[in-house]
């Protein structure tokens, strides 16, 4: 079995027997190709037994190469205050601490009134936020802790959702709390979502609690370490980007080359329409999210784009979609070509399509292109999507906002790209100007998510936690540089990231990341600028960069060669470079730079 066909069977798992023999199945492959390292520790105010290994083999399905310690049972607290713990000394990435309501450190009294409750239920979330301050200053560690589920027992009745006096009206209070008041370094995982989903009486098996304090019910662990670990995994950048989606019985029932715009359903008056017209509702929010949308049809483009611009009740239209392919060509093929029009890697691709066989011919040729099986009913679709955690977030950015408006910006200048015969005319047509700045708070957030998000030109594949990223900002002895690119199409945001350290006489670069919506602009070339100055005011004679290799990175492979950087070194598949600064003379470009 290989690791597709196991991450394609933990998505449907639905019993914890299965899981465990998934997980024995797991133990006989390597890990899985371009899996981001990452060290992540399990602390639970509830057992955890039950959810090591399956957590371990959730977070490899989910693109990364874990390294697990697991906390001893109840030490939520001392393991984070303590700087001689387990977990302190394992210096975790990532924590996870599941929390349970019946260990709340507060409870509302007799007398309390609904602002009473508000003030306490904060009180309580600075309570449980002070510890993982602590281990979040001391290890750099991004914690991540559950939403509370529902309390088992309602001693109030019906009454308990008016009294604030009520355990569990106190318990939604927290929950919204936690949501309001975390602090950067702490995310949310929504196990109360998913109680209320499956449902308290299957979540919870109060026998089990009792016997051997499991929080969560064997068969529930499934969806648990599905959910856990494609958040955490979305913390590190594993998130895909791009959902492509077929168009007939897909966004709409009925075939319109057949049956005209005017006999499609979409829209009020059958079980049917409603469903398709609430998944476009969905897709559409998934874009102001910032998720791209793309179209992938066996149709005639003509066709295809009718209903988008003419059924009155379609949600899309053309518009929302950065990349439209209708033809009669094999899907894989269109979705190679929209990959290369959008410079993503295949892995970053979510393909919906309500015929079985298309699925199965893009799933055979296109392994890394991820494809959810909904059943035939369009009521299933949105499901489908949401069963996959394809597009779990940990923060979302402006520039995420704005990444479907970036993306028909540079396909508008590709188009004058095509137009123009000389490149030098065509870059200085574009109009370009750069903000290139240290790291700064402002765009810690952001820098932190491009580091980790990028794959094709990062030379190092290094991967960062923004408690990293404040460090770097502070130190004396680091060169950080971001940039933020606009030309007349429009505003790319911040695009590119690089930071490094001095080392006796040279500017070491740690990592260097550039979006691939702005290559081939002269933006490195602009950095380069930058960093030699840099570099040169601390009166240091040379910058050393290394290019390593991850198997999704080439093209950054010739980057510090077109910079004029000179090879010194070569070790397993590794290069390092060097660019002695006294001889440097600053590169052209076509970008009007805005520095300090």
């Amino acid at each position: 079995m290989s690791w597709a066909e196991l991450r394609a069977e933990l998505s449907r798992c639905e019993d914890y027997r299965t899981l465990r023999a998934l997980c024995q199945r797991a133990r006989a492959l390597p890990e899985p190709e371009g899996g981001v390292p990452v060290r992540f520790a399990l602390l639970g105010d509830a057992s955890t037994d039950l959810l090591v290994e399956p957590l371990a083999f959730a977070l490899r399905a989910a693109g990364l190469r874990p390294e697990v310690h697991a906390a001893p049972y109840g030490r939520v607290v001392p393991e984070m205050l303590d700087p001689a713990s387990g977990t302190s000394a394992f210096e975790p990435d990532v924590a996870l601490a599941l929390l349970v309501p019946g260990k709340l450190p507060g409870r509302p009294d007799a007398q309390v009134d609904a602002a009473g409750a508000d003030a306490l239920a904060k009180e309580v979330c600075e309570a449980i936020f002070a510890p993982c301050k602590e281990l979040h200053e001391r290890c750099g560690t991004e914690v991540v802790l559950n939403t509370l589920p529902p309390l088992p027992h309602r001693p109030w009745g019906n009454l308990g959702a008016r009294l604030p006096e009520d355990d569990g009206n106190f318990v939604r209070r927290v929950n919204v709390a936690l949501g309001d008041t975390a602090p950067p370094y702490v995310h949310l995982h929504d196990v109360a979502a998913l109680a209320e989903r499956r449902g308290l009486d299957r979540w919870h098996d109060p026998r089990l609690w009792y016997q051997a304090k499991q929080a969560i019910a064997p068969n529930c662990v499934p969806e648990y370490v599905r959910d856990a670990a494609a958040f955490v995994a979305a913390l590190l950048g594993r998130t895909r980007k791009c959902l492509v989606v077929d168009l007939d019985d897909t966004l709409w029932g009925g075939i319109v080359g057949e049956v005209g715009v005017e006999g499609l359903e979409l829209g009020e008056g059958t079980a049917r329409g409603e469903a398709f017209k609430d998944l476009q509702l969905y897709l559409k929010r998934l874009a102001a999210r910032g998720i791209l949308l793309a179209v992938c049809s066996k149709n005639e483009e003509a066709a295809a784009l009718a209903p988008l611009a003419e059924h009155p009740e379609t949600v899309l239209r053309r518009e929302d979609f950065v990349a439209f392919h209708a033809n009669w060509q094999p899907k894989s093929d269109n979705l190679r070509a929209i990959a290369a029009e959008l410079d993503l890697g295949l892995d970053a691709f979510v393909f919906l399509d309500d015929n079985p066989a298309e699925r199965e011919e893009v799933r055979l040729a296109l392994p890394a292109v991820a494809v959810p099986e909904p059943t035939d009913d369009p009521a299933s679709f949105i499901e489908a999507l949401e069963r996959g955690r394809f597009f779990e977030a940990a923060r979302v950015t402006a520039e995420d906002r704005r990444r479907g408006e970036m993306y028909r910006g540079r396909v508008e200048a590709q188009k004058l790209e095509a137009s123009c015969t000389d490149l030098g005319e065509y870059l200085r047509s574009l109009a370009m100007e750069a903000v290139v700045r240290p790291f700064e708070p402002v765009s810690f957030e952001r820098v932190t998510q491009l580091i980790n998000k990028t794959n094709q030109l990062n030379l190092t594949t290094t991967r960062v936690t923004q408690a990293e990223i404040e460090r770097m900002a502070a130190d004396p002895e680091r060169v950080t540089l971001s940039a933020r690119l606009a030309d007349r199409f429009g505003d790319h945001g911040l695009v590119a990231a690089c930071f490094g350290r001095a080392e006796g006489d040279a500017l070491d670069i740690e990592g260097w990341v550039m979006s691939c919506r702005v290559l081939g602009r002269g933006l490195s070339r602009a950095i380069l600028n930058e960093l030699a100055r840099a570099a040169a005011d601390r009166g240091l004679a040379e910058i050393r960069g290394t290019f390593a290799p991850s198997g999704r990175n080439e093209p950054a492979r010739e980057h510090y060669a077109k910079l004029g950087f000179a090879q010194a070194a070569e070790s397993n598949g590794a290069t390092t470079w060097s660019l002695a600064l006294e001889s440097f003379e600053p590169l052209d470009h076509a970008i009007r730079v805005d520095t300090p």
